[in-house]
This record gives structure tokens, C-alpha cells and sequence, in this order.
């Protein structure tokens, strides 16, 4: 008997132990939950998307006003949440688009002032990535928007700020709708300790949050590093329990809060029961090992066999267990499990079959591909083409036009995946139309517009078209708001921007892709590419950038075009992390060397 009382002494009091360390770790888990809610799923993601508008502009100096309200009127009712939009001149300060949804006019007339507020620039941006504001409450309505500005550089040293306003109520409505936890009490506060947002009446939105544990929110709200752990404290002489976790975006403190006493219920409820659970276990034991023995053996034995069947891939199997007791249960569930796992089986053929007929697809675009470069003498060339999924939407081809001239395409379709390699297909079949035009670089782009235009559905295409004339070491660029063609001059060490104004593919039938005339000498070195390349992006969310490709051309300028293109790949790799297996976007890059003779 005594070994029994001290086994279930130190069992009661793992438990115990144990049951506080899970309590720990369940509040840690819950505020962090939050957390990411308000960080990951909405600030962040609305940052994200304003970054991504921002480098497409910053990408194309030459896009015109008209190409850049339809851009931003866009994004204004693709990103959730967002309420206006606007562009404005940093130097001069003056807004060149300014883009509002529908909602702006209702409360127009609500609020005036702060409406006009939430349209003007809040201030000027030295050297930030990007800027939060601080958030603008609309008293007669009710709502609070986040603005969020991010700034545009182009490379002629004009600047200019993008800025969102986002609605932060919606990410209230989620926490009040989505958000289960129970009994607790849940507040986001300021760090005025004014609470924006409850899901009790103790403290109500716009109330002063009077728990001890504010002092400990506004010290980590202020940047102060603290241990993640269950913080206890005493308000109107009832004990609490709690814990809380800061927003990295905006000045807001996340607290979760319980009774201690309902908090440690469990612990005590878990006690008395062990107590319980050891004598009745003792006492069953003795009971029932006789009964179990000579009654369930058969049933056993039974289901036994037919879980042998299950294992052996019968999952059509009958279970006939009629009792209504545990073996009953256990019947139920091996029927059950015979019927989850025939159709997890047939789900799982299904995927495969998907990802054999992406399999095919796959190779079928690969072969729209050309093998290999073109063979001029002069001339050296590299190229490859990497998709993010299994098909992708980049492309790119070539029509030699003689021994001593070839024409070469690089195009990027906007989305990713299926509907994008389609297109491409498209592409391909519209590209190779044009061979007879091919030393035309502006009228190649332009009969490839009015050929596409209208079956695209929604989608568009960037693209630029070279000529490159090794006998007269002319290169003729045509633009259709793709990336630039970067030139390095390896005698001279000078690296040349290429990018001629034009608009997109896709979006009217008659565009104007003018035609920009350089001359080659030997030595030079052309880089063409899609997005994917810069707009990858590190796991804090820095992009590549334009500058990084430029370092490696000039840093690796003797090193063949497809080794070079190796290291431009390694080097991604290594910038997104070894934790992806594919990139964002798909990638394509081509390089061309002028040999000399």
C-alpha cells in the first residue's frame, strides 16, 4: 500500500507540473496567434503588395500617367482593405494619382476633415524602406485606417512616395468573429493603455485599461525585450493570469487575461481524478481481467482479421460489431478508417494524375522552348527558364535572320501556372508569325500586340525584342513594359540601361513600341530577364534588387553566359533560403556576349 500512495504522490504532482507548463505554453501560443493575425495575415500581407506596386513602377520610369491610374486602380480593388491609394512627387510635392474606393464618398460626409487627412502625406521619408503612420480614427463613423507610404526611387534620381490607406477595422471584425478562446478576456490596446478593441464588457473599446500588467505592455511596446511567460496580477482583489505579444507594425499590445482561479481548475480537476483514476483502475483491473478475457476475445480476434484486411487494401470492408459498448466504438472506428483510407487513396491517385498531366504539360512547354542558342559566329549565348510551379507563363525564343543578324524575345506573362503557360503557348505560336519582320524591332512587338489583344481574357504580357546585327554591331531595343536590358561594356567598365518607352501587350490593339538604336562593340555583354529575377525575396522580405544583378555582371564579366546564368541561380537560392524548394516567380534570363574578332 505505501508504494502505491508514493507513486500516486509524484504522480499528482508531474501532473500538476506538467498541466501549469501546458497552461504556459497554450497562453504563449494564443497571443502569438494574434499576433500573426494582425502582422502576418493583414499589415504585413497590405505592406507586401504596396512594396510589390512600388518596384513595378520604380521598374518602368517611363510608364504614362494614363498606364499608371489604370496600374493603381487596379491594385486598389484587388488588395483587401484598402481604402485610397495615391502617388505623389517627393521633391515638389505634387500628387500625381490619387485613387479612392467607394466607400470614401459615405464617409466624406461623415467625416471631412479626417477624410482629407487620410488622402495628405503625413510627412517626408529619408532613408526608410517604408513608413507606418500612426492610425487615423474617424470618430463619426467609427473606423480607424492605417496609412502605410513607401518610397520610389528611379535611377534619374526623381522620387516619389506610394501611399496605402488600409482599413483596420477588418482586422477587429476578424478577431471578434474568427478568434475562439473561450472564457478569456482578450484586449488590444495602444500605448495609451486605451483599449481599441474587447471582447467583454469589463472594458470596452475606448476605455482606459486599468490591469497592473499595462506596465508591462507599454515597456514592449516600447522595444524592450521580455521573456515569454505567464504573468500573474491582482486587480479589485481577484488574481489573474495572463500574457501579451506586440505588434512589430503598430503601436499595439495583444492581452489575453483569466481568473486564476478558472485558469488552475483543471490543474485541481486533473488531481482528484488521478486520485480516482489509480483506485478504480486497481480495482477494474482485478474485475474485470477475467471477463475481458473470456468476452471480448472473440470480438477481438474479429476485428483483428479485419483490420489485417484494411492493411491489405480491402478498404471496401463491412465491420459487423453491434454492441453499443467500447468494442462497439472501436468497430465504428475501424469502419470509419477502412473509409477514410479508400478515399485518401483514391484522392491521392487523383493527385498523382494531376501532377503526371502537369508533368506533360510541363514538357510539352519545355519543347515550345528552343534547344540550345543560336549559332553565330561572334556571338556568344545562354539562356534558361525556371517555373515557379510545374508550367509557367515566361518565354522566350529567337529568329536568326542571317548568318550575321538574330532577333531575340523575352516576355513575361502576368500569372503563374496553367492559365500563364497557355498564354505563353500563345506567345510562342504569335512570335514565331514574325520572322519575316524580325529586323523591325518596334513592328514585331507591335503585330504581337494586335495578334494577342483580346485573347488573354484579363491577363497581359510584358516583353522586349533585340536585334542584334553582329556585322554592323548594331542593336536595335523595342520595350513593352518589361525589365530593362542591361549592357556591360567590359573595356570601358561601363554598364548601360537600355529601356524604351512602351506599354504593355494585351491592353488595347494599337500600342506604339518605339525602337531605341545602340551601338555594339565587342567585348559588351547583354542581360535580358524577367521580374522574378529582382523581386526575389529574402525571408524579411528585402527584394534582390536591380543593383545585386548589376554587382554580379560586373563582378563576373569573363565567365561564360550559362555558367554565369549558374550563378545567378545560386545566388538566388542562397537569398531566399535554403527552407524554399521553388522560387515566388517563375524566372528566365538570356545573355548574350559580343566576341571579339
Amino acid at each position: 500500500m505505501v508504494p502505491l500512495i508514493i507513486a500516486e504522490y509524484f504522480t499528482m504532482k508531474k501532473a500538476e507540473d506538467e498541466l501549469k507548463s501546458v497552461l504556459n505554453e497554450e497562453y504563449y501560443l494564443i497571443v502569438d496567434q494574434l499576433r500573426r493575425v494582425v502582422d502576418e495575415v493583414y499589415i504585413g500581407n497590405w505592406l507586401s503588395n504596396l512594396k510589390s506596386t512600388a518596384e513595378f513602377i520604380r521598374n518602368d520610369p517611363y510608364l504614362s500617367m494614363e498606364l499608371i491610374n489604370t496600374l493603381l486602380n487596379s491594385k486598389l480593388h484587388q488588395i483587401d482593405d484598402m481604402l485610397i491609394l495615391t502617388l505623389k512627387l517627393s521633391d515638389s510635392g505634387e500628387q500625381l494619382s490619387t485613387m479612392k474606393n467607394e466607400d470614401v464618398v459615405a464617409l466624406y460626409h461623415q467625416d471631412p476633415e479626417k477624410v482629407a487627412e487620410l488622402i495628405q502625406f503625413a510627412g517626408t521619408m529619408d532613408e526608410e524602406d517604408f513608413i507606418i503612420r500612426t492610425p487615423i480614427l474617424l470618430p463619426n463613423s467609427e473606423q480607424s485606417y492605417l496609412p502605410i507610404e513607401v518610397p520610389i526611387e528611379w535611377d534619374d534620381g526623381q522620387r516619389a512616395v506610394l501611399r496605402g490607406v488600409f482599413n483596420l477595422n477588418s482586422i477587429l471584425n476578424f478577431l471578434s468573429t474568427e478568434i475562439t478562446i473561450g472564457a478569456r478576456e482578450l484586449y488590444i490596446v495602444n500605448e495609451d493603455a486605451t483599449v481599441v478593441f474587447s471582447n467583454n464588457t469589463k472594458f470596452s473599446s475606448g476605455d482606459t485599461l486599468l490591469y497592473p500588467i499595462m506596465s508591462m505592455v507599454k515597456s514592449g511596446l516600447s522595444g524592450a525585450a521580455r521573456i515569454s511567460r505567464i504573468e500573474p496580477f491582482t486587480y479589485q482583489d481577484v488574481g489573474f493570469l495572463s500574457n501579451f505579444a506586440v505588434s512589430q507594425y503598430v503601436k499595439w499590445g495583444i492581452i489575453v487575461a483569466d481568473e486564476s482561479s478558472r485558469a488552475y481548475a483543471m490543474v485541481e480537476q486533473a488531481k482528484r481524478d488521478i486520485v480516482k483514476w489509480v483506485a478504480l483502475t486497481i480495482a477494474l483491473c482485478v474485475v474485470f481481467s477475467i471477463i475481458f478475457a473470456r468476452y471480448f476475445s472473440n470480438a477481438i480476434r474479429y476485428m483483428t482479421g479485419i483490420a489485417k484486411k484494411i492493411g491489405g487494401g480491402q478498404f471496401d470492408v463491412k465491420v459487423n460489431v453491434k454492441s453499443k459498448d467500447e468494442l462497439g466504438q472501436l468497430g465504428e472506428s475501424l469502419q470509419e478508417m477502412a473509409i477514410s483510407l479508400g478515399e485518401a487513396v483514391k484522392v491521392k491517385e487523383e493527385l498523382f494524375a494531376i501532377q503526371a498531366e502537369v508533368k506533360i504539360a510541363s514538357r510539352i512547354q519545355q519543347s515550345i522552348l528552343p534547344v540550345g542558342g543560336p549559332n553565330l559566329e561572334g556571338l556568344g549565348f545562354g539562356a534558361r527558364y525556371i517555373p515557379m510551379e510545374g508550367v509557367a507563363g515566361d518565354f522566350y525564343d529567337f529568329h536568326v535572320i542571317d548568318e550575321k543578324s538574330v532577333g531575340v524575345l523575352v516576355a513575361d506573362v502576368s500569372g503563374h501556372g496553367i492559365p500563364a503557360a497557355m498564354i505563353s503557348t500563345m506567345v510562342k505560336v504569335t512570335f514565331s508569325q514574325q520572322g519575316s519582320i524580325g529586323s523591325d524591332a518596334s513592328k514585331v512587338l507591335n503585330e504581337m500586340n494586335r495578334l494577342l489583344t483580346g485573347k488573354m481574357e484579363d491577363q497581359f504580357l510584358t516583353a522586349m525584342y533585340l536585334y542584334v546585327d553582329l556585322a554592323k554591331k548594331k542593336l536595335l531595343t523595342a520595350d513593352a513594359g518589361h525589365c530593362p536590358l542591361y549592357i556591360w561594356r567590359r573595356k570601358e567598365r561601363e554598364m548601360l540601361r537600355v529601356k524604351p518607352k512602351g506599354m504593355i501587350i494585351g491592353f488595347m490593339p494599337d500600342i506604339n513600341c518605339p525602337t531605341v538604336e545602340t551601338q555594339l562593340k565587342e567585348g559588351d555583354r547583354l542581360v535580358m530577364y524577367t521580374d522574378g529575377i529582382v523581386e526575389a525575396a529574402n525571408p524579411k522580405g528585402d527584394l534582390f534588387g536591380d543593383q545585386r544583378l548589376i554587382d554580379l555582371i560586373k563582378d563576373h564579366q569573363n565567365t561564360e553566359p550559362e555558367a554565369f546564368i549558374d550563378l545567378v541561380v545560386t545566388k538566388l537560392k542562397n537569398w531566399v533560403g535554403d527552407h524554399k524548394k521553388t522560387f515566388d516567380d517563375d524566372l528566365t534570363m538570356v545573355v548574350m556576349d559580343i566576341k571579339e574578332e
